[in-house]
């Protein structure tokens, strides 16, 4: 008996601590959905603010053309829309509402009035609904909650959520909760150096409103089936709440907290065991035991008499405990994804995979537990390192492993997956089996790959923009310094392009420059960098050149008269011929004797000096000649 009411001990804490498991699992996906949705929408704002960086004025069409492409009602629903507020000195107030008045807005007013020292205004808001026009011309500086979530955007140089606030875009029904995401846009003539420069630097802020239900809504759509979700800004009071999925009063038998930091400020996402959840954890397992043992003891005292009755009751019992083992693996099998069970040492042969293989890899689960194939098989090749040293790292640690990796699927390509899985240990510590969940994750990495593409790529010509040009600059600085190699930078403009966009029009303009960007990747090695960093204006870094400044010099003069050979041919726009000279200025650099903004400053003097002398001709920078 006593061994019994251990047995039925061990099987009731085994059950809760499965299910608690199995809670804060779901608890940390839905937590996981909701701070990578907020990623994806702080991306979004970084690309509007790379929009400016790389434009010297950003128009209201130029704004609309970048947002209405990127589909946000469809792709990503939830977000109220996309604008951006510019500062206004109070002094040029007046000023400022007349222009906006004559670009086709009348009734255009700044409100409220303010006496702080930084007036804002939404001038950009898209869509440019019946809702959102009710932002037109707003100051949100002027209202404390978001004047201190900008303030913070500002002073940080980072994306800044603020506080739980009531939007303007809100009507008299259905009010929600709701808050704003800020990023700040500077001007490009002053350094970024600390907190008083990128104040004086500030232009104004791309930002995004965002209704609380409605972006939860958005977001989690298959929540309340097993969980319900309370999503409170800061401590999880009820003043606080942004979001509950229920519509009563929760009870829940399981209840955590996660906290999550979006843009520089703490949500907690308060999870609750649903009826369903709670109702599909019950278990007879641990009352199976207790009868079967209690049944055992009686059997055993009376087994000479009641033999017959002992071997009715086992078989009830291995029945029970067969529709037990039954319930257990239904319930793997619902559980999303790929459920494994593997050896813990590669290639990971499985001892149990669940049917969401046959959909992930397109390999029946025959095939795995029968060790025909394996996981290993199917990793890319360029993961399986990281995959290797990560798994080994998490058994050897007694620890979770969570890894992100690309798979060759039978029929799909390749996909991206995740993987989140721990191993069990035998008493004396050594390791039985991997336990894990793998989740196919394509879709969202194609996102975040297309949304880091907008930061980083100019979009006419597919070439690195201003961005990534100073990230590889900064990178052959610090390469030079170690090899002692000189290397080059060009700064191209090419000459009378304005004349082409006046008499040709912009698209021919547009024509143009796609076709020198893709002359100037034709004449360099594949080592370089050929960059546009704004207008009809391009920087390529000539990398490895000469241990010797005369000699690397020599080279880069003569790449660069191949390139104004090459940039010289005519160009076939439309019905038209046209033929346009690039004046070209250069310096050559190792190491960090000069900063990336010092560079680009003496390879576009050199530049102006080649226009000096006539254009179409390259200049070498001199200090004496480009002070």
């Amino acid at each position: 008996m006593l061994v019994t009411l251990q047995l039925w001990q061990l099987s009731e804490e085994q059950i809760e601590r499965r299910t608690q498991d199995r809670f804060q699992y779901l608890a940390n996906k839905e937590a996981n959905v909701i701070f990578t949705r907020m990623q994806a929408y702080e991306q979004v704002l970084r690309g509007g603010a790379a929009l400016f960086a790389a434009s010297v004025h950003v128009s209201r069409e130029e704004w609309r053309a970048y947002i209405e492409p990127l589909e946000l009602s469809r792709l990503m629903p939830g977000i109220l829309g996309t604008g951006f507020a510019i500062v206004i000195p109070p002094s040029e107030r007046e000023a400022h509402e007349l222009q906006i008045r004559g670009e086709g807005f009348p009734d255009y007013q700044l409100s409220p009035s303010s006496n702080n020292e930084l007036i804002t205004s939404i001038i950009y808001l898209e869509p440019f609904d019946q809702r959102n026009r009710r932002a037109f011309g707003y100051d949100m500086y002027s209202e404390e909650v978001r004047r201190t979530a900008m303030a913070r955007a500002r002073d940080s140089g980072k994306a800044a959520l603020s506080s739980k606030v009531t939007l303007l875009q809100e009507t008299n029904t259905d009010i929600q909760p709701g808050f704003l995401m800020y990023l700040p846009v500077y001007r490009h003539d002053i350094a970024l150096n600390d907190v008083s420069s990128r104040r004086n630097a500030l232009y104004g802020f791309v930002y995004s409103p965002f209704r609380a239900h409605d972006l939860m809504s958005g977001i989690l759509q298959s929540s309340g089936r097993e969980l319900e979700l309370e999503l409170f800004d800061g401590k999880p009071v009820i003043e606080n709440l942004l979001y509950s999925s229920a519509e009563e009063t929760l009870t829940a038998q399981y209840v955590t907290d996660i906290k999550l930091e979006i843009a520089g400020r703490l949500w907690t996402a308060r999870a609750h065991s649903s009826k369903g959840f709670e109702d599909s954890i019950a278990s007879t397992q641990s009352m199976i035991i207790l009868a079967a043992g209690i049944g055992l003891n009686l059997t055993l005292f009376a087994i000479l008499l009641i033999n017959a009755r002992y071997r009715r009751k086992a078989r009830g019992a291995a029945m029970a405990l067969e529709q037990s083992r039954d319930s257990f693996e239904t319930l793997v099998e619902n559980v999303p994804g790929t459920v494994f069970r593997s050896k813990p040492e590669a290639p990971w042969v499985s001892e149990h995979i669940s049917h969401g293989i046959e959909t992930l890899i397109g390999e029946p689960t025959e095939r795995f537990q029968s060790g025909e194939v394996t996981l290993r098989q199917f990793i890319h090749a360029d993961d399986m390192s990281m995959v290797l040293e990560a798994i080994k790292k998490a058994v050897a640690k007694h620890d979770t492993y969570s890894i992100e990796y690309r798979i060759n699927a039978r029929d799909k390509g390749i996909r991206w997956v995740t993987e989140r899985g721990r191993a069990s240990y035998s008493a004396n510590g050594q390791p039985l089996w991997l336990d894990g969940v793998i989740l196919d994750v394509t879709d969202r990495k194609v996102a975040e790959l297309a949304i880091r593409d907008l930061a980083f790529v100019d979009s006419l010509t597919g070439l690195p923009n201003r961005r990534l040009l100073i990230d590889r600059l900064n990178q052959q600085i610090v390469t030079t310094g170690r090899t002692k190699r000189f290397d080059a930078l060009l700064f191209i403009d090419m000459d009378d392009f304005k004349a082409v966009n006046d008499s040709l029009g912009h698209e021919a303009g547009d024509s143009l420059l796609i076709e020198v960007a893709s002359r100037l990747l034709g004449n360099i090695r594949e080592s370089d960098t050929v960059a546009r960093i704004g207008g009809d204006e391009f920087v390529v870094i000539l990398v490895d050149l000469d241990d010797k400044k005369i000699q690397a010099t020599a080279i880069a003069q003569q790449i660069g008269e191949k390139l104004i050979s090459a940039l010289n041919q005519p160009h076939q726009l439309g019905e038209h011929l046209q033929q346009n000279s690039p004046s070209i200025g250069v310096t050559i650099f190792s190491g960090h004797e000069a900063t990336v903004d010092e560079l680009l400053k003496q390879a576009d003097k050199a530049m102006y000096r080649a226009k000096s002398a006539g254009r179409n001709c390259l200049k070498v920078y001199d200090p004496n000649l480009d002070s």
